[in-house]
């Protein structure tokens, strides 16, 4: 299994797969999954925002296994489509951002100027890989994966080093971000 999703091929998909059977014979669809884990992310901001940083971890946790659990979930039924896909990536995206905008809000005052190089090395992250495959390049490199930088904010949260998180944050999506750039423009000469 790769280092760059340890949450979810270690701890994510133990939990996920048994919730997707559970829903296979139910009305629920992968796509209500997808919008009620987004939810719940959004929650865990809030609670992040406010200091309720255990609850916050608790409930980002619980949205990560149900972000999981709808992937498995249209693979069971055979329902994965490019729109569920779409949808999933989409929310991810507000998800982070509402992430990390909690963890601002924290300490705006200290933690506004890495918190916005954390927001866009996150963001560049999933652009520079979306726009290489949508180009035809493969790129499944780098190592400031969704999972990875999700781990990141859980255990900077729990250690109370949220400068330090954001900061980490910006610089592994920057170098990610380069990272990227420079495998997708070397298949593409």
């Amino acid at each position: 299994m790769e280092f760059k999703y340890p949450l979810t091929n270690y701890v994510y998909r133990r939990f996920s797969i048994p919730i997707a059977k559970l829903l296979k014979h139910t009305g629920v669809s992968p796509n209500a999954v997808t919008w009620f884990a987004a939810f719940l992310g959004f929650f865990a901001a809030y609670l992040i925002a406010i200091r309720e940083v255990i609850a916050g971890v608790v409930v980002l946790f619980i949205s990560q296994i149900l972000d999981c659990a709808d992937g498995d979930l249209a693979r069971l039924k055979g329902q994965t489509t490019r729109r569920g896909a779409y949808l999933d990536s989409v929310l991810d995206r507000f998800v982070d951002a509402g992430l990390i905008i909690a963890l601002i809000a924290l300490a705006p005052a200290d933690y506004w100027f890495p918190g916005v190089f954390a927001i866009v090395g996150t963001f560049l992250v999933s652009y520079t890989r979306s726009r290489a495959e949508a180009v035809g390049a493969e790129c499944r490199v780098g190592l400031a994966t969704r999972d990875f930088r999700i781990l990141a904010i859980i255990l900077g949260l729990l250690l109370g080093q949220v400068y330090y998180l954001l900061v980490f944050l910006a610089l592994m999506g920057f170098f990610t971000a380069f990272h990227r750039m420079a495998y997708s423009m070397k298949q593409m000469q």
